[in-house]
């Protein structure tokens, strides 16, 4: 069976033992080592895996530029869907307040490459500058109205005895008339972690004890017998199986049970 290959990734495929690359797609090579014939159960397993990502059955005699637009149209597909995937995943991590996950550096190439936009950190807005002018004089307007009633309390007192409070007592008169004012002191407010914050964190962090060291030998086996729990977890849990079922296998993640 032949299998081309017309994308700009090349395809690393393992097989019975056996592993190879399928070279990405170079029109000026006169070799075409892009295009590759298996022994049917190989190639069959290879297009299993690989097909999504961009590779095509061909026949002999086939044209390659017919063949082209088929292979480039599944690879352009299945990036999207990575790229539509990781925005996603950090707009639901936005939304709850939290840390952003950075995509891999094959994800970042493949959205340069289509033109499509990743969603970069968030961080916390700054209050404008407009608003913290106000505030400072606010707390100016604040302070000379205090001084300007201190000036009054003391000026009531001398009336009330007949004038007898001596210059130096006065400051002393006044200040033990008027409590002391506390300086104003601009807070910002610490938001509180709800209950069912705290419950689905410690959700996700479970579920990533029971999946974090799975490799090629066990990962599809643990998928296909706890399918209906993968469904039922957070989506930050499942995109991270997603990612990892990916990187294992260079295959997305089964749409149904294996």
């Amino acid at each position: 069976m032949i299998i081309g290959n017309f994308t700009v990734d090349p395809i690393l495929w393992q097989h019975i033992g056996a592993t190879g690359t399928i070279p990405a797609y170079d029109p000026d090579n006169p070799k075409k080592p892009h295009i590759v014939t298996f022994d049917d159960s190989r190639a069959n397993h290879i297009l299993n895996k690989f097909a999504v990502r961009g590779l095509v059955q061909m026949n002999y005699g086939d044209d390659e530029e017919i063949k082209k637009p088929e292979s480039l149209k599944l690879w352009k597909v299945f990036w999207e869907r990575q790229i539509e995937n990781q925005n996603q995943h950090n707009e639901d991590q936005k939304e709850k307040g939290n840390r952003y996950s950075r995509p891999t550096d094959q994800l970042d190439e493949h959205a340069k490459l289509l033109g499509l936009e990743l969603l970069r950190p968030w961080r916390v807005a700054v209050k404008d500058n407009k608003e913290t002018e106000e505030l400072k004089g606010e707390n100016m307007a604040l302070k000379k109205s205090l001084e300007a009633m201190q000036a009054q309390m003391t000026e009531i007192l001398i009336r009330m005895s007949g004038g007898k409070i001596s210059a130096q007592a006065q400051p002393a008169q006044a200040e033990t008339a008027q409590p002391t004012q506390p300086e104003t002191v601009q807070t910002e407010s610490v938001p509180t972690v709800s209950d069912d914050v705290v419950k689905e964190r410690g959700i996700i962090e479970a579920n990533k004890n029971k999946y974090k060291r799975l490799g090629e030998s066990n990962m599809n086996l643990w998928v296909n017998k706890h399918w209906e729990d993968i469904m039922l977890m957070p989506e930050e849990n499942k995109l991270e199986l997603e990612e990892k079922y990916l990187k294992i296998y260079g295959a997305p993640f089964p749409a149904t049970k294996i």
